[in-house]
C-alpha cells in the first residue's frame, strides 16, 4: 500500500512550491474569460467497483484518487452543496489511510486508469492548444496544523525530436491561511517558450506535503468556478 502511494504521488515532486502566497485577489478586468471544462463541478457520476461506490466529476476532464477506495483507501474528493455558484462545488480533504499514511485531497486534469501498473494510474494532462494568461476561480480553505493548499498549472508540448514533454508555461498558487468564505484567486501563467502548447496539466491539492504523504489530515479545500483568462 505504501509503495502504491509513493509512486502515485511522485508526479507532484517536480512542482517548485513557494512558501506561501499573498491573499487571493481578482485578475484585471481587461481580459477575455473562458470557463474551464467541468470547472464548475456541477455534474458528477457514481462509479461502482464490486461493493464500493464513489463519485467523480462527469466527463473526461477531471479525476483524483477516489479509486483507491477499491483497495481500502479514503474518499478524498467529493461534491458539496456548499458552492460559490450553482448547485455544487468540489471539496478536497486530506485523510488518514491506516495509522501512518495520509492521502491528500487531489483533483487533476486527467484520469485514473486502474488497468495500468500500480503507481502509474493517475494520468495528468489533457489536450489543449491555447495560451491563457491566468487561471481564475473561487476557493475556501481550512488547513489543519498550518497546512498549505496548492493550485498548479503547466502547459506543455511534446518534443518528438528528444522524445520528451517540454514545459511551455507554468503557474502556481499556494496559500497557508484560513479562508472562511469563498474568495476569488488567480494564477498568473508565465511563459517559458513562445510556441503553442498541446496539453494542459492542472493540479488542485489540499496539502502541499501530500506529495510526500505528510499532509495534515483534516485540511479541506473548496474549489468552484474555474475559468481561463486571455489578455
Amino acid at each position: 500500500m505504501k509503495y502504491f502511494l509513493i509512486i502515485t504521488l511522485s508526479i507532484l515532486a517536480a512542482i517548485s512550491f513557494i512558501a506561501c502566497d499573498k491573499d487571493p485577489e481578482d485578475p484585471p478586468d481587461n481580459t477575455i474569460t473562458e470557463a474551464l471544462a467541468g470547472g464548475d463541478f456541477e455534474s458528477w457520476i457514481t462509479q461502482t467497483q464490486g461493493e464500493v461506490s464513489f463519485e467523480t466529476p462527469s466527463g473526461d476532464w477531471w479525476d483524483g484518487l477516489n479509486y483507491l477506495s477499491v483497495i481500502g483507501g479514503p474518499i478524498t474528493a467529493t461534491k458539496t452543496t456548499d458552492s460559490h455558484s450553482g448547485n455544487y462545488a468540489l471539496k478536497l480533504e486530506t485523510k488518514w489511510w491506516g495509522e501512518d499514511l495520509t492521502v491528500p485531497g487531489i483533483m487533476v486534469s486527467g484520469y485514473f486508469n486502474p488497468d495500468l501498473p500500480i503507481g502509474e494510474n493517475l494520468i495528468i494532462g489533457k489536450p489543449f492548444t491555447k495560451k491563457p494568461s491566468q487561471l481564475k476561480g473561487y476557493l475556501k480553505y481550512f488547513p489543519a496544523d498550518n497546512d498549505t493548499l496548492v493550485i498548479f498549472l503547466a502547459l506543455t508540448k511534446y518534443n518528438s525530436t528528444l522524445s520528451r514533454r517540454d514545459t511551455v508555461a507554468k503557474g502556481e498558487y499556494v496559500y497557508c491561511g484560513i479562508i472562511n468564505t469563498y474568495t476569488s484567486f488567480s494564477v498568473n501563467i508565465d511563459y517559458i517558450k513562445e510556441e503553442n502548447p498541446d496539453s494542459i496539466h492542472l493540479i488542485l491539492l489540499s496539502s502541499v506535503s501530500g506529495k510526500e504523504m505528510k499532509g495534515h489530515a483534516g485540511s479541506t479545500l473548496y474549489i468552484d468556478g474555474l475559468s481561463l483568462y486571455y489578455e
